[in-house]
């Protein structure tokens, strides 16, 4: 089977590490994967061009960047044409966007289009983006693809007579488990959130609530790992409420889960989601969470049972929640074990790419 993939860029983010993951399951004898970057190369494009399935790798943007949508929607017709593929499949909203465009110019005509929405759409635009997101990615797919439940149940609910289909995230974890440190008194608690520094990723609300934490109760750290448009932005707010010699910033970490491990608690304080994969690897590997009760993180946190969910952008509940983990260690430990329990059950690699495999083969002529 020939497959064109096309997605925004090759960086860090999570859904060019799914796009990695799931080509790797690939093998050249039975499928044929061709890749369209839609705005530029990025850092792990050398990972992308190693695989073994996969043929070429085209970048749309160019030195300039200043290809206009109709261009690239105009060349990605021509690719898809050299290309013939069996099935075209879109990851992310400009991407999702502009094979939308391909097919409303009938260059995309007789080719199943396949979308990923890796997030929750509805509660990141506005109506204007929307209406764009409804007449140029719903109505041209002929598939729509999430890894959330939650959000599944939500487009189908919206658009029911379309074909939405859920596959959870590839997961990989390590042999290691966490456990609770056995810390010297004068040791501080180590915070740690994952992260890129944008604004939907609520970090601003962690720092307001580090600040009430430090009133109440003084002896922790935490290292928020990441990178991204925020960065200045959110040292300036730590230096502003005076934590700033408690609070790290020590940018991308390729081994996330040494950070992990030695941690002991994780938050993702986002204000809307799809299925993080920062909150399904520190859950997997059984540390105690908090996350907001947004998006796809309600298909993984059972309040007080494996995690404590806490509204967005609500600094006091944020606090709150953080110092009932820090000082009540065995309710932490016994959420982090529930937790680990949680994504076992729920993710499985082998079934995710049997799932994606069976959506193609269903497209296949």
């Amino acid at each position: 089977m020939r497959i064109l993939y096309v997605i925004d860029s090759m960086t860090k983010d999570g859904a060019e590490s799914q796009l990695l993951k799931t080509l790797t399951q690939f093998t050249p004898d039975r499928y044929e994967v061709f890749v369209v970057l839609s705005r530029a190369e990025g850092e792990r494009i050398g990972e992308l061009t190693s695989l073994k399935c996969v043929q070429d790798v085209t970048t749309l943007s160019g030195e300039s960047n200043r290809m206009k949508l109709l261009e690239k929607a105009f060349t990605l017709g021509g690719i898809i044409k050299a290309v013939q593929p069996d099935i075209v499949h879109s990851w992310l909203w400009y991407s999702n966007f502009l094979c939308g465009v391909s097919r409303r110019f009938g260059l995309l005509r007789k080719i199943p289009f396949i979308a990923s929405q890796r997030g929750d759409y509805h509660a990141r635009y506005g109506k204007f983006r929307l209406w764009l997101t409804e007449k140029l990615i719903y109505n041209t797919t002929d598939c729509l693809l999430t890894n959330s439940e939650q959000i599944q149940h939500h487009l189908l609910q919206l658009y029911p007579h379309k074909r939405i289909i859920s596959i959870p995230n590839l997961l990989e974890l390590p042999s290691e488990v966490w456990t609770q440190k056995q810390r010297e008194s004068s040791e501080a608690k180590l915070i740690i959130s994952v992260g890129r520094f944008a604004p939907e990723k609520g970090h601003r609300y962690l720092i307001e609530a580090l600040s009430l934490l430090n009133k109440n109760y003084g002896h922790w750290r935490c290292k928020f790992l990441g990178d991204g448009e925020l960065e200045s932005e959110l040292r300036a707010l730590t230096a502003e409420h005076n934590i700033s010699d408690q609070v790290m910033f020590p940018g991308f970490c390729e081994d996330v889960f040494s950070e992990l491990l030695n941690s002991d608690l994780f938050v993702l304080p986002s204000l809307h989601e799809g299925s993080p994969n920062a909150l399904i690897e520190a859950m997997g590997i059984g540390m105690p969470c908090i996350a907001s009760n947004v998006g796809g993180i309600k298909d993984l946190i059972e309040n007080e049972k494996n995690g404590i969910s806490i509204p967005s952008q609500d600094s006091v509940a944020l606090e709150a929640a953080i110092h009932r983990m820090l000082t009540e260690p065995e309710f932490a430990r016994e959420l982090g074990k529930n937790a680990r329990k949680t994504i076992r059950q729920r993710f499985n690699t082998d079934e995710s790419i049997q799932k994606l495999e069976e959506v193609y083969q269903s497209f296949a002529k």
